[in-house]
């Protein structure tokens, strides 16, 4: 597996795809969360796919590389 640099996440934390991208996990989370204000039957799932998305829309580099080191 090659190693991302700090740079190059950086590069791609700007890219105009990824934030594209990011903005569609933000709009699904708040949907998420107007789902929970509303009522569900599958709460834990709603809450679970929030938690999900929340930790990618929060990654950072050193988050990555964290997360690298523990699947090895």
């Amino acid at each position: 597996m090659s190693v991302v640099t700090e740079p190059e996440f950086l590069d791609w934390k700007q890219h105009p795809i990824t934030g594209a991208f990011f903005k569609a996990l933000f709009n699904d989370r708040e949907y998420l969360k107007e789902m929970l204000v509303g009522g569900t039957d599958d709460d834990s799932n709603v809450r679970g796919r929030i938690a999900a998305v929340s930790m990618i829309l929060t990654l950072d580099y050193e988050g990555l590389m964290e997360s690298l080191r523990e699947s090895r």
